[in-house]
């Protein structure tokens, strides 16, 4: 297994403002923006930050208390975010939510690191970066 932050998620508390300041303040380009919901920017070769209300976080997750941010590893499949999570859990990590269809069509979990850092371990088949690194994302098929 080789761990990437292909995804890091700002749980924002107000996405209308934060898109304001990323979007229209900084001119960072979105990838995809799914208004209310979540906005994904480009964020150099194969990355992006995705903007997420810090509520939608902590219900994803399924905790009252959610983090601030947390890194996102994708998958090539399903089986992969199973056999990643273990691995995880095996080196020390802490389950927060099991591997499971996730409501935009893919596959996910949250883990959390023995430091506290939260990754969600997911596959998307809607990801994808060109040989450029140009990344894109978009609903899971």
């Amino acid at each position: 297994m080789e761990l990437r932050a292909d995804i890091i998620t700002l749980a924002v508390p107000d996405l209308e403002a934060a898109n304001s300041y990323y979007v229209a303040g900084l001119g960072w380009e979105p990838a995809l923006s799914i208004p209310g919901e979540v906005t994904f920017l480009r964020a150099g070769a194969g990355r992006m930050i995705a903007l997420f209300g810090r509520g939608d976080l902590a219900h994803d997750i399924g905790t009252d208390d959610p983090p601030t941010f947390d890194l996102g590893h994708l998958c090539t499949s399903e089986a992969d975010v199973d056999a990643t999570v273990e691995t995880m859990t095996a080196a020390g990590a802490t389950v927060l939510k099991s591997p499971q269809r996730a409501d935009w069509g893919g596959y996910h979990a949250y883990v959390q690191a023995p430091d506290g850092t939260v990754w969600e371990i997911a596959h998307n088949p809607g990801w994808s970066v060109d040989a450029d690194g140009r990344a894109h994302i978009g609903p899971a098929s």
